[in-house]
């Protein structure tokens, strides 16, 4: 299947019924959402460990939920609703769990440099480290030169982003065909796959331009750390850099389903084309 085809077809399921495109989106906010109430608890003083809760309440509600609106993604594409009981299907609960389980640890072993680089970053702004120490430990590691330190150090952590990055494209359309029954249909096309994931970037563009207007309100920073460090140069307001994320998140919400969509529009196309052989 053409990716072209899998943007038609998942543009056709999104845009045909805005209606059960909305109560799908408001649902799995709301789902997402509940998961995350714990985090409140940040807020008060001496409650900050009990915000931990997020963590396994999000793997007992959305690993299960996710594998439900996969279901429903293939029902919307094969000319049902987006919105339906799918989306609460308490079948095979446990067997969906594990499921979510496996993708996971697949998720861990691809983000294992960026934690590890996170891990060894803590370990050395540990304790009563300041930040003059920290400008002395990269200048070291550039060399003898500040700013190739901090372009080193840039680098190594794009290298592991951009790996974590490539395994959420490489594991996008597990879902999708473990929801139709077929967990196969993903062998021989995760390059496909690849590419139609980085294609469905175009759906949340909002985002993507408002990350890159983060990036450049903070670059001159990045090249001026002496001066950030000392007070000479101030940093760009926050109340707007988190206006301007704000608004790229809002914005970018309302297409999250289409994205997950074209996805499950190519898999749906394998699936059609593996009937059509057989």
């Amino acid at each position: 299947m053409k990716i072209s085809a899998a943007f038609r077809e998942a543009a056709a399921a999104y845009f045909g019924h805005m209606g059960a495109t909305l109560k799908f989106t408001v649902t799995e906010f709301c789902l997402t959402a509940a998961t995350l109430v714990p985090l409140l608890f940040l807020t008060r003083a001496g409650l900050e460990p009990l915000a931990l809760i997020s963590v396994p309440l999000y793997i007992l509600l959305m690993f299960w939920a996710r594998v439900n609106a996969a279901g429903a993604m293939k029902d919307a594409l094969t000319g049902g609703s987006l919105f339906s009981w799918r989306l609460s299907d308490p079948t095979a609960y446990g067997k969906k769990l594990m499921y979510g389980f496996s993708r996971c640890l697949m998720l861990l072993c691809w983000a294992a440099p960026l934690i590890a680089a996170v891990i060894i970053a803590r370990v050395h702004m540990s304790g009563e480290t300041d930040a003059f120490t920290v400008l002395r430990m990269i200048k070291g590691f550039g060399g003898g030169d500040l700013m190739t330190g901090v372009l080193y150090l840039v680098l190594i952590l794009a290298a592991a982003l951009l790996l974590l990055v490539f395994g959420c494209a490489f594991h996008s359309g597990d879902r999708h065909a473990f929801a139709a029954g077929k967990p196969g249909l993903v062998k021989h096309h995760h390059g496909k796959i690849v590419l139609c994931w980085l294609c469905a970037l175009a759906a949340i563009l909002p985002m993507l331009i408002a990350i890159a207007v983060l990036v450049f309100r903070y670059l001159p920073a990045m090249q001026n750390l002496n001066g950030l460090v000392d007070g000479s140069l101030q940093l760009p307001s926050t109340r707007d850099s988190l206006l301007i994320a704000g608004v790229g998140a809002v914005l970018t919400i309302p297409l999250l389903p289409l994205r997950s969509l074209i996805t499950a529009a190519l898999i749906n196309g394998f699936d059609r084309e593996a009937g059509e052989k057989a």
